[in-house]
């Protein structure tokens, strides 16, 4: 059985290893673990979609390297070839590689999923697109297009742009009036914030939007009820130290799928990727729609 392995050539891994450097360390890594067949695409942006496609038309498994773009595409056709995914953390944050147990250095990652079991995990849908870890409303998309303009206009790195846009965002603290409508109600509501997660999050200092469970069949729902601008400073803060669960101003709702309604079309972040998407929005889950290589804990 042939392993194709299709790695974004933008991120930072390949770039700090060169193509082939990292195509020769992946395949090398993954004969001596015992798989035969074993080819290494290293691929442009812009040649992504294409690589993947082909990549899943020619083998049952595929692994992808890149950011969470990357892997919605990869895990969408995977999906539709009833294939298996296998996760190389090469994006930024890695959510889903830590998620799967996964060691973020390369070699030992080609090593760990050379030896993981297959398991089928849960994947959230919205509209017709899919999302592996949350689909977002309010705050968090009006921060990603404000970094994505201020990279484009003044040549800021990632992270210095995405803590200016934050602080922007925070200050003007824009509330949307939605309808939110699972199990049979419907409800108005006034937030400056949502999050609909696959599964549940953990929150630790140490660990942003770790989930214990990939297969619990459910979405959550994250609402925020803050009305200023500081109370979502201070949740996002509670965030990050790791106190978030126990915010009074912050709601939970379990749900196997939901509805959002909106009178103009918004931003949407579904897994950091932006999508204007008009009201309503519909959310599901996929229970155990994708199939993955997960190597045991530790």
């Amino acid at each position: 059985m042939t392993l194709s392995v299709v790695i974004n050539a933008a991120s930072g891994t390949a770039q700090h290893y060169g193509a082939g450097a990292l195509r020769d360390l992946i395949a090398e890594t993954a004969t001596k673990a015992g798989r035969a067949h074993v080819t290494v695409d290293v691929v442009a942006p812009q040649a992504l979609p294409d690589a993947l496609a082909a990549a899943a038309a020619r083998s049952p498994e595929v692994w992808v390297g890149g950011g969470d773009g990357t892997l919605r595409s990869a895990a969408a056709l995977m999906i539709r070839h009833r294939g298996v995914l296998g996760v190389l953390p090469l994006g930024t944050m890695n959510l889903l590689a830590r998620d799967l147990n996964i060691p973020l250095e390369i070699d030992r990652a080609v090593q760990a999923l050379c030896g993981a079991e297959v398991a089928a995990i849960d994947v959230g849908r919205v509209n017709d697109g899919l999302f592996l870890n949350k689909s977002a409303l309010g705050l968090y998309p009006e921060m990603i297009v404000d970094r994505e303009r201020r990279r484009r206009l003044f040549g800021l790195a990632k992270w210095p742009a995405m803590a200016r846009s934050a602080w922007r965002a925070l200050r003007r603290h824009r509330m949307m009036e939605i309808t939110l409508e699972h199990g049979g109600r419907e409800r108005e509501i006034v937030s400056p914030a949502i999050v609909v997660a696959v599964g549940e999050y953990e929150f630790h200092a140490a660990r942003l939007f770790g989930r214990p469970d990939l297969q619990t069949g459910e979405l959550t729902v994250y609402v925020s009820h803050e009305k200023r601008w500081f109370g979502s400073a201070g949740q996002l803060a509670r965030l990050f130290l790791g106190t978030l669960e126990a915010d009074p101003a912050l709601e939970v709702i379990k749900a196997h799928s939901l509805r959002i309604g909106f009178p103009r079309a918004k931003p949407v972040a579904s897994d950091g990727e932006i999508e204007m998407l008009p009201g309503p929005v519909h959310y599901r889950v996929g229970p155990r729609a994708l199939k993955v290589r997960m190597p045991a804990e530790g």
